[in-house]
């Protein structure tokens, strides 16, 4: 008799947890097909990285448009391609080095002049003028005083546009969709003696070179030319009488960080550019760099090349497509490389910081979840990783074309819900 209450037990906790687990996975099914009748445009898959397990799928291999979900393909990209310790070089040289002061010069100011002054910029977003005053002060303390000729910046490191194709004339001039040239100045933004707003400029390349002409007159180095934007010859490139100053930005590491936490356009557009400059040898362009960056899904993630298009590096594009089964494909194939880390910590966390710093407030997912964000105008998406209650890792991908404002409350109860599986 006691053998069959404990059979009949047994039997019934089985019957029991497992309806317990059907009725879990039951929940989410209602739950999704409540919130189809709101967003019917609608991609979801969630899938436990620690069991292999695909725990949620929704329209999983239809492509949708991102968004700014694009800045997970672009920093992994270029993660993968160059590592997290890779860095910007911008080189500021002359042709002769100029004496040093001494008490002939007083007499000879000739000595310290030099006839131009050089700018080879290699797709730096995170110059600063902070950055000038110490390009400027390291020639001053080798002696320069004049400069006789111009201010001359090489302009065929990226190809023109500036401004991408594919995105909408109206938003020239908004701060979210910059030009791109070889090079970003305090992010592109400047002021005017007649006004105190910041204004943003379309031609970031010549405004390097006013702000450089500007710090050469407070530091007293006399300057009366041009700003001319052209190529640099390889002769003047490669002079062995050149005085060079090189200008390291910080590491890869950091600038994936603000792409992230930010959503910072600027600096994912120069990364996606810089991919073809560097690999190609050419002028970086947004078509050479589609073509490394699906080399990058298909080859090394070994994504479907039907599953998703490339058209830029932030996400402002409508042409960026991709399926959420093929982001989670990524964001696992992420978790096996050496950089992960780094890119995992780049993340917004949820209801803390970044652009999840108002979202996922309540536990469980609040500090729990790491995602990157997406919006445009009809489209909506969050994508990243979250620990479930049983300690395993999570990757997810919820796209949305075609929103409204349910979904995000309904992406916030989806993901509760599986954390509790």
């Amino acid at each position: 008799m006691v053998r069959f209450s404990l059979v009949f037990i047994s039997f019934f906790s089985i019957l029991f947890f497992g309806v317990i687990n059907n009725s879990s996975g039951q929940s989410t099914t209602d739950l999704i097909n409540k919130q189809l009748k709101l967003s019917p445009n609608l991609g979801i898959y969630v899938k436990n990285l620690t069991t292999g397990k695909v725990v949620s799928r929704y329209n999983s291999d239809k492509k949708l448009i991102p968004a700014s979900n694009q800045k997970i393909l672009t920093t992994l990209c270029f993660l993968d391609y160059l590592g997290a310790n890779y860095r910007f070089d911008s080189y500021f040289f002359v042709n002769s080095s100029p004496k040093k002061p001494s008490e002939a010069d007083v007499l000879n100011s000739s000595s310290q002049s030099v006839k131009n002054f050089y700018v080879d910029t290699k797709g730096d977003p995170s110059l600063t003028s902070r950055d000038l005053v110490k390009v400027v002060r390291f020639f001053k303390k080798e002696g320069l005083r004049s400069i006789e000729g111009d201010i001359i910046l090489d302009n065929t490191y990226y190809e023109p546009p500036y401004f991408n194709k594919n995105w909408k004339n109206s938003w020239r001039g908004l701060a979210w969709a910059p030009h791109i040239s070889s090079v970003s100045i305090d992010e592109n933004l400047y002021r005017t003696k007649s006004s105190k707003d910041l204004l943003m400029t379309d031609n970031p390349l010549y405004l390097l070179g006013v702000k450089l002409k500007r710090e050469f007159r407070k530091q007293n180095i006399k300057f009366k030319g041009r700003i001319i934007l052209s190529e640099i010859s390889i002769r003047s490139k490669l002079s062995f009488t050149k005085l060079t100053y090189k200008h390291s930005s910080r590491n890869l590491g950091k600038i994936v960080r603000v792409i992230n936490k930010r959503s910072n356009n600027l600096y994912a557009e120069h990364l996606f550019k810089k991919l073809s400059a560097n690999f190609y040898r050419t002028p970086g362009s947004w078509k050479e760099s589609s073509k490394l960056m699906n080399n990058f899904l298909i080859r090394r993630v070994g994504i479907d090349s039907k599953s998703f298009s490339i058209s830029d590096g932030s996400g402002l594009s409508r042409k960026n497509k991709i399926t959420t089964r093929s982001m989670v494909l990524l964001l696992e194939y992420a978790t096996n490389a050496k950089y992960f880390n780094t890119f995992y910590n780049s993340l917004p966390v949820a209801g803390i910081d970044g652009t999840l710093r108002k979202r996922f407030k309540s536990k469980p997912l609040y500090t729990n979840l790491k995602a990157k964000t997406g919006y445009i105008n009809k489209v909506s998406s969050l994508s990243g990783f979250f620990n479930g209650r049983n300690g395993d890792l999570y990757a997810f991908s919820i796209i949305v074309n075609n929103y409204n404002y349910s979904v995000r409350p309904f992406i916030e109860k989806l993901l509760t819900k599986i954390y509790y599986f």
